[in-house]
This record gives C-alpha cells, structure tokens and sequence, in this order.
C-alpha cells in the first residue's frame, strides 16, 4: 500500500571540501548523485519532479520556494529545468538550499511491476558552511514483513526488500557516509539496511493504514477547505457507490456516495501521488458547494458525474460505477498499487 506519510526514512550527514563553491548547484548536483545511483539498481525512473527552497544565511528565513519542478536524469546538470531553477538564484543572501525529489518508482507484487509515482523522495540540504543532510522518505509497504492491513506478506517482502536494501548500500558507498535509519513510523521500525521485522499479531493491531493513514490524509483533505464551509459526513457504516476518476489515463481517485442519504466525499488513490491529493481537494470543494445549494449527497455526486472537471482535477470516467460493501473496502483499494 501506498501513504501520504512516508513510511520509513534514512539519513547521512555530509560535508563539502570546499565550500565555497556554488551552493544551489552543489545541491543539485547531490540530488543527482543519490538519484543516479537508485536508478542504476532500476528502483527509480529518470524523470521525477522537485521541490526547491531557499533560505537566509542569517534567520533561515524563506526566501524562495519553487514547487515541482521537472527534473531528468537524462538531462543531468544541463538541460533541465530543475538547474535552470538553481542557476537562476541570486546566492548571495542564500544560507541554505534544500531540494526534495519526488521519485516515481517500481513495487514488484507476485512478479509484476507496479508504477508508483510517489515512491521515494529523496531531500538534500546543503549550507553555505560547507556541511549538508540527505535523507530518503519511501511511501511504500512492499519492503516490510507485514503490509500496513497488518497481514503477513513474505513473498512480496522477498521480492522487494532485496531492491531497498541495495538502494542503501548504493547511497551510502556513493556518499562515504553511514546511513542512519529513523526512528520508528507509525507504520514500521526503519533499520540501516531496510525494515525490522514485526511481530505475528492480531492483524487489528498492526493495521496501521485504518488508524493513521486514513485519518491523517482524510484530515488533510478537509483542512483545505474554506473555513465553515458545509460539507458532507466523511465518514459511514454503509455501503457505497463509487466511480473513477482520472486525469488523462490515470485514476487519481474515487468520487463515493453511502447508502446512508448523508455522507459522500473522495478518496485520493494514493500510489498516483500528489496529483491524487490536487484532485481531492478540487471534488470536495464541488461536494461542498452543492451543499450549499441543498443538493442531498446523492444528488451531488450523480451532478458531478458530468462535471467535465479540469486539468487539475480530471474527470470521472464514464461506466466505472462499483458499488463497495463498505467505505473502508474503498479506503483499502485506494492505497493499492
């Protein structure tokens, strides 16, 4: 299953020899580095997109802040538009670059390769004084002994915890550096060379994606809407009716309606990233605003339906209704690769 909340993360502390060579493109040229080296074990693709900030040498302070920027492997430090960003920064006020690259990526289910398009991020920090932090975050289940239902997986454990710990070793040989692993997630217990193993328990216990991931992105969601903004129940005890909702040729996400007359909303299908939570929050201002009109939960879906929607938050695709025996089957499909 795929979080919005990563899932496990590891970190090695830096150092540059020389300082006061160009502090944005030693940044990029670490992101690189890193990149470069997972793609070689074919656990990342070559194309991914990038968050780049700067900071004041002084108070830190956030002096710029550029949000998915493309960025290509192919392209490396010359073409891309992920350097045309870091060259065209004024540095001398600049104390501190970070760049968080957000990697697309493969989990391997039973054989098959599943696309994932938030996989990993990797983040680089790099300060004027010469030192520097990078970390990887992975949104992914398939490296752990248990999937985050709490169920024991050891086939797709075996067919993925091999790729992760290579990624390790490859970024830790790259860097010179060790790598130290997080401290335990909600989720899972990050070790240097992958995940610990958890303990056979009552699935209940460890199902970690009904007691912290659903809640978190649902509350996330509804915080981006309007303050007092009417909106339907989230949540329900009833089955559901649901259909899909793409953008281009990838569901993002479940436009749903309960049997119960008062609750409808929209679940992100997480492993299409953050395009999934962009949507998300375009469909529950539409729930929202019908609403507003008087339109019962049902009535506003099935209005939606038509809705032809925008780039941003894509359209639902005709003959995709399906109905769910609950909203949690449907929370359940929605993290699934």
């Amino acid at each position: 299953m795929i979080t919005t909340n990563p899932v496990g993360s590891w970190s090695w502390e830096t150092k540059e020899g020389k300082p006061g060579q160009d502090l944005a493109l030693r940044c990029g040229r670490r992101i690189l580095q890193v990149w470069a080296a997972m793609h070689d074990i074919g656990i990342v693709s070559s194309d991914a997109t990038a968050d780049v900030t700067m900071r004041a040498e002084d108070d830190h302070s956030v002096l710029s802040t550029h949000r998915r920027v493309h960025a290509s492997l192919v392209d490396g430090a010359g073409g891309s538009e992920l350097f045309a960003v870091l060259r065209s920064t004024d540095l001398e006020p600049v104390g501190v670059v970070e760049v968080g690259l957000t990697t697309p990526g493969t989990c391997v289910r039973n054989g098959k390769a599943h696309r994932v398009e938030k996989l990993f991020v990797i983040s680089v920090e790099e300060w004027a004084s010469g030192a520097g932090t990078v970390t990887l975050d992975t949104y992914s289940d398939v490296w752990m002994s248990h999937d985050l239902r709490g169920h024991r997986q050891p086939g797709i454990q075996k067919e993925n915890a091999s790729r992760l710990k290579a990624a390790l070793t490859a970024i830790t040989r790259t860097l010179g550096v060790e790598v130290v692993a997080s401290d335990f997630t909600s989720y899972g217990i990050p070790t240097k060379d992958g995940f610990e193993d958890l303990p056979d328990e009552d699935p209940d216990i460890l199902d970690s994606w009904y007691m912290a991931e659903v809640p978190r992105r649902t509350e996330w969601l509804q915080s981006c809407l309007p303050p007092n903004s009417p909106r339907f129940a989230a949540e329900t005890d009833s089955p559901v009716s649901f259909v899909e909702v793409a953008r281009g040729s990838r569901t993002v996400g479940y436009l749903w309606v309960a049997e119960d007359g008062v609750a409808a909303g929209f679940e992100p299908r997480t492993p299409a990233g953050d395009e999934a939570l962009d949507a998300g929050q375009d469909w529950l201002l539409r729930l929202s605003e019908a609403k507003q009109r008087g339109l019962t939960p049902a009535q506003a879906v099935r209005e939606l339906t038509s809705w032809p929607g925008s780039a941003r938050s894509g359209t639902v695709v005709p003959g995709t209704q399906q109905e769910a025996s609950s909203l949690e089957d449907l929370q359940d499909l929605s993290g699934r690769e």
